[in-house]
C-alpha cells in the first residue's frame, strides 16, 4: 500500500505541474553502471565456514522513464521517475583462499528532483531521489535467510551531473550516492557485524523532449 500511495503521489505531481508555464516533458533512458559498497566484513563463522564478506564488481543496468522541466532564465527544476534496474556483487571469501561472488539485483523506481543552471546547451544539476524498491535478488539470501539489502524499501540518495542539449535531445551524465543508512538490515544473529551496503552508480542518459 505504502509502494502504490508513493506512485500514485509522484505521478499526481508530475500532472499538476504540467499546467505550468516554461514547462516541457519527455522520456529518456540509459544504462547504469552500479555497485555495492560495503565495509569489509570478516570473520563471520556460521558453523561450518568461516569467511569474509567484501565488496565485488559493479555490474551494468539500465534505466527508463519520464522527465520533466520548469525552466526560469538561466535556472530550472527538473523532476524525474523512472524504472531502474542495477545491482552489485559481493565477494565471500572463505577462510582457505576460495572465493565466491555473489549476485545483488534490484529493480526500484526513483524520482529524482534536480536543480540545475544552463549555460547555452550546457547544463549543471544537482538534486535528491527518493527510491522505491520494488523487487530483490540477492545471493546474500543463501547464506542467511533474513539478510536482505532492502528491508527498507523507501531509500534516498542524492544525484549530480552534467548535461547537453541537443535540438530536443538532452544528453546526461550523472553520479549517484547514497543518503540513506541500511545498517539496520542487519539480522538479530549477526548484530556484531557491521553491515552498511550502499548501492553507487554512474548514470549514461539519453532523452527526447515532446514538448
Amino acid at each position: 500500500m505504502k509502494k502504490l500511495i508513493f506512485i500514485l503521489l509522484a505521478s499526481f505531481f508530475l500532472v499538476q505541474v504540467a499546467d505550468a508555464q516554461l514547462f516541457k516533458w519527455g522520456l529518456k533512458g540509459g544504462l547504469g553502471f552500479s555497485s555495492i559498497q560495503i565495509t569489509d566484513i570478516t570473520n563471520i563463522d556460521d558453523g561450518s565456514d568461516v569467511y569474509d564478506l567484501i565488496t565485488g564488481d559493479g555490474v551494468m543496468g539500465y534505466h527508463l522513464g519520464v522527465q520533466t522541466r520548469i525552466k526560469i532564465a538561466m535556472l530550472y527544476v527538473q523532476p524525474e521517475i523512472y524504472w531502474n534496474a542495477g545491482g552489485g556483487t559481493v565477494q565471500q571469501v572463505v577462510d582457505g583462499g576460495a572465493t565466491e561472488l555473489l549476485n545483488i539485483k534490484f529493480n526500484r523506481i526513483d524520482i529524482p528532483v534536480m536543480a540545475g543552471v544552463k549555460l547555452g546547451p550546457v547544463r549543471l544539476n544537482v538534486g535528491p531521489m527518493a527510491s522505491m524498491v520494488v523487487g530483490e535478488d540477492s545471493d546474500l539470501s543463501l547464506l542467511h535467510p533474513d539478510l536482505e539489502l532492502y528491508k527498507k524499501s523507501l531509500t534516498w540518495a542524492w544525484q549530480g551531473g552534467i548535461g547537453v542539449d541537443l535540438w530536443k535531445l538532452s544528453l546526461d551524465v550523472r553520479y549517484e550516492g547514497p543518503l540513506s543508512d541500511l545498517s539496520s538490515v542487519i539480522p538479530d544473529d549477526l548484530v556484531e557485524y557491521t553491515y552498511d551496503p550502499r548501492p553507487k552508480q554512474w548514470l549514461f542518459s539519453v532523452g527526447f523532449w515532446f514538448k
